[in-house]
């Protein structure tokens, strides 16, 4: 895949755009998970829910970061 720096810019900056709106979604899913009277580990849910929304932040503002830093 041969693209432009305008290209890449775009890639990486959708990219990052995704990413947080993920990390969003996760933190709605969780919390409607830990509001609902299902028979589920919080402890674990809210673990694993701080984990993945951590990970889609840091890579959303790292691909926020490389997209500014293409000239």
């Amino acid at each position: 895949m041969n693209l432009s720096k305008d290209g890449k810019r775009t890639l990486f900056a959708e990219a990052s755009k995704f990413c947080l709106d993920i990390a969003k979604l996760v933190i709605g899913g969780v919390l409607l998970a830990g509001i609902m009277k299902e028979d589920i580990d919080k402890t674990t849910l809210y673990t694993l829910g701080v984990l993945i929304v951590l990970f889609f932040t840091f890579l959303g503002f790292l691909f926020l970061i490389i997209s500014k830093k293409i000239k």
